[in-house]
């Protein structure tokens, strides 16, 4: 078996040392995996929902299905916009960023919000005082949320709806459910939404959605809802 001389065998030496560095193909990093569910801004209920989604910028890779809940996979060097509809709500875009995931993973959240004529929202995060009209504090981010939903949809038209517990007298218990819409209409005007938008009706005790006496159903009675006139 002959040796190679010193210089030939440097140069061997140095070209098995760096020959992996220039040839071999960088691996491509690890996929983020992509879950979300659908549900109702205001309710918090599951939706049922078309979803659409593809890579950004050119959609060389794409995929649809439908259901309240989603799963996908895309590269990690790459953004995905997704597409989301269901009837009676309005469209939801948003793009989800490769940058932005932990652990190769993004939870996604898609918040729809109602769009259709006739829709009925209950404003559970409503809290007045009991017998009075004035908002708690506590309401502002559910009432903020309402307030984003009429900038969104500049055309849309809605009434609030005053209710009351069936129980007591009948006359001021109207005239409670008409000072609390008052009270939300004035808070959404307060934060520029136009007063033409928004129509108001009280109801008093005449329409309770449960006639049982303990606390927590008279509870649900005393409510104020939004329904969505046009869009």
């Amino acid at each position: 078996m002959k040796y190679l001389n010193s210089k030939a065998g440097m140069v061997l030496f140095v070209l098995l040392f760096i020959t992996p560095s220039i040839f071999a193909q960088p691996e491509e990093g690890s996929p983020v995996d992509v879950t979300g569910k659908i549900v109702d801004k205001f309710t918090g209920e599951p939706v049922s929902a078309s979803i659409k989604y593809e890579s950004l910028p050119y959609g060389s890779k794409l995929g649809i299905f439908r259901g309240e809940t989603f799963k996908f996979s895309m590269g990690n060097d790459k953004d995905y916009a997704i597409k989301v509809e269901a009837e009676g709500y309005a469209v939801f875009f948003a793009t989800l960023k490769a940058a932005d995931a932990v652990d190769n993973k993004i939870d996604h959240l898609v918040q729809l919000t109602p769009s259709g004529a006739d829709q009925l929202i209950r404003l559970d995060k409503l809290i007045f005082a009991l017998g009075k009209a004035e908002i708690a504090q506590a309401s502002y981010s559910g009432l903020d949320e309402l307030v984003l939903m009429l900038n969104d949809s500049e055309e849309m038209v809605i009434q609030l709806e005053g209710h009351t517990d069936f129980r007591g007298n009948a006359k001021q218990n109207l005239k409670l459910s008409e000072k609390r819409v008052l009270a939300v209409k004035n808070y959404l005007v307060e934060k520029g939404v136009s007063k033409k938008r928004i129509k108001t009706r009280a109801f008093g005790g005449t329409k309770p959605l449960s006639r049982a006496s303990d606390e927590e159903s008279r509870g649900k009675n005393r409510r104020v809802e939004v329904r969505i006139l046009s869009n």
